[in-house]
């Protein structure tokens, strides 16, 4: 049998999580801008308090979902505090240039297929079968995942060679124009990229079946920090001459991330006496052909995904020239908490719910299912609207120098505003949708997402082609989207009426009005205080001026967050919402109350 890793307890695992980071920060000190760094601390110090947060409350409820989330945040919060660097070493060198748009396009069509021969289906179908193998035997789930390597590697690399064939021959043969042709070079040249990055996601998939989360948390560290190196290294050139070099630095960085996980892999394998695994491959082996169905059922849900999110590009792109660029780094900065707590509480509660189904414990499934929501309505409810009040000040602090100028700021804030009012439905998609795996029918989140993607597109066509609206329409239709997602699982779930009772419903009326009045005050604070609110101002299409300094900009960012947590925390006294309270007091009284109905 496969050696299960203990990763860890306690807070000792997140102090290693955050040296780790800062290791990270310290090494690249001499090549950011010092106030970028300085805001990046500010940044990794509320991430760290968002972490203790998490540990907290998934304490409260069973051990194995707050061992199991604990372990998804260690890799998730080194992924995106290096991502953010990413994405500020960026818009600090190149701005929003429609060559940047362009590049970011062309990333998107390249790594179309990564989400389903690297993560997202294919990892979905992996594990259960793995699992299901080794139950057999340890050495015929090796064996199954040396041929499955084999045949993604053949594969993707045939399929690899004929799109750059394809999109070669139509760039030699068509007249494009020249926004198009940029866009279609650079995808050629990325596309090799494609093969290390979905080969990293299917190494991932093995370590984390054997509950090693480190190293697959922290390659994608390796993917950014080589995307970094190679921003600076090309600032000094214009955009246009910068990113086919910058595509290179790409592949680079896609080969790093597989890389790390090969040596770890390759121990696998070689501890099951796999010493040479290239022999005795086999490229259709009677378990490949079993594991087929379940990862093409997952693929109808994914590939709708994953089409629709290239169409956004595109229909981003049509709209205005900037576009893309707007709504990459506005959907940076709305991931970081759908990743850090939307996906770890995801991932945590598939196993116990699955439990609890098969023992036929359906009060504790819908305890765990209940909880989840409750404490994700107490959490994201309020940063949805925070993205709203804070959101521009935010961006400004970010990214608000170099290239990045006032237009940028207010294109990003627009679509950052479009992506944050999907923000609680995206989160309760990533909880509901693991419901249906556990019930064993993972037809109907699939058939919703085929249905709601092609909503999505009827959508930007209708607000970009009909009636000519902006980049940050793409951005609503996605959250409206999701709203619908949620919706339709909601109801096509079993007993859900024993979900949203009144309790539920009155508890979360509390957390709404709290939140609600807290961003009110803000607008209130911004009007009399700080020469009038730049969210009214984008909202009448007013351009407002922002600070260029760091200090005001922090300055700035921090007197408002201050009014909206102080607001926030003060309604919420009043109103007596606990859930909500929590998150600032851990109160006692709440732990024992969630406690009692376990």
């Amino acid at each position: 049998m496969f050696v299960w890793k203990n990763s860890g307890t306690g807070t000792g695992t997140h102090t290693g999580t955050i040296n780790a980071i800062v290791l990270i920060i310290d090494s690249i000190q001499y090549t950011v801008d010092s106030r970028i760094i300085l805001c990046l601390n500010i940044l990794l110090s509320t991430v760290y308090c968002l972490l203790y947060t998490v540990y907290s409350i998934m304490k409260d409820t069973t051990h194995s979902i707050m061992s199991s989330a604990k372990r998804f945040l260690g890799g998730t919060v080194l992924s995106r505090i290096s991502g953010m660097l990413r994405d500020i070493a960026m818009a600090f060198a190149f701005g929003t240039h429609e060559t940047i748009a362009a590049f970011l396009v062309a990333f998107r069509l390249s790594h179309l297929l990564r989400r389903l021969f690297g993560e997202g289906a294919l990892q979905t179908a992996f594990t259960p079968q793995f699992e299901k193998l080794r139950l057999e035997s340890s050495e015929k789930a090796c064996f199954f995942y040396r041929d499955l390597l084999a045949l993604l590697t053949v594969g993707l690399s045939a399929l690899i060679f004929i799109s750059m064939a394809l999109l070669g021959t139509l760039l030699f043969f068509v007249d494009f124009s020249p926004g198009n042709r940029e866009i279609i070079s650079l995808t050629l040249l990325l596309m090799p990229s494609l093969l290390f990055i979905c080969l990293f996601g299917l190494n991932a998939s093995l370590l984390q079946c054997e509950k090693s989360y480190f190293t697959p948390g922290v390659a994608p560290v390796a993917f950014n920090l080589i995307w970094i190196v190679g921003v600076l290294c090309l600032r000094h050139l214009s955009p246009v001459g910068a990113m086919p070099w910058l595509a290179m630095w790409v592949i680079a960085a896609c080969f790093f991330q597989w890389a790390i996980t090969v040596p770890k892999a390759l121990s696998i394998l070689r501890s099951h006496g796999l010493h040479m695994p290239w022999k005795g491959i086999r490229l259709f082996s009677q378990d490949l052909k079993f594991f087929a169905k379940p990862l093409l059922l997952g693929i109808v849900g994914v590939a709708a995904t994953q089409v629709n999110n290239a169409l956004d590009a595109i229909f981003a792109r049509y709209a205005d020239g900037e576009g893309p660029a707007f709504l990459w780094y506005a959907l940076r900065i709305q991931q970081l908490p759908l990743a850090l707590f939307g996906i770890a509480i995801a991932g945590a509660l598939l196993p116990p719910l699955t439990r609890a189904l098969k023992n036929q414990e359906l009060e504790k499934f819908h305890l765990f299912l209940r909880f989840a929501v409750q404490r994700s309505i107490a959490l994201i409810f309020p940063i949805t609207i925070a993205l709203f009040v804070l959101g521009d000040s935010c961006i400004n602090l970010i990214y608000g120098r170099g290239d990045f100028d006032t237009a940028s700021i207010v294109g990003t804030t627009t679509c950052l505003w479009g992506y944050a009012a999907g923000l609680l439905p995206m989160t309760f998609v990533l909880i509901f949708a693991p419901v249906f795996y556990a019930l064993d029918n993972a037809r109907v989140p699939a058939i919703i997402s085929v249905i709601t993607v092609a909503i999505n597109i009827f959508l930007n066509t209708l607000m970009i082609s009909v009636y000519g609206l902006g980049a940050a329409s793409v951005a609503f239709a996605t959250s409206i989207s999701a709203w619908l997602n949620f919706v339709f699982l909601a109801y096509a779930l079993p007993g859900v009426d024993n979900l949203f009772n009144k309790a539920f419903l009155f508890n979360s009326a509390k957390i709404v009005l709290a939140s609600m009045t807290a961003g009110f005050f803000v607008i209130l604070f911004d009007v009399y205080f700080i020469n009038g609110s730049t969210f009214l101002g984008i909202s009448k299409g007013h351009i407002s001026l922002y600070p260029t300094e760091f200090t005001s900009q922090f300055l700035r960012l921090s007197i408002q967050a201050i009014c909206f947590c102080t607001t926030l925390v003060a309604t919420a006294w009043m109103l007596k919402a606990d859930d909500l309270l929590y998150f600032f007091t851990g109160s006692r009284e709440e732990q024992k109350r969630v406690n009692s109905t376990q």
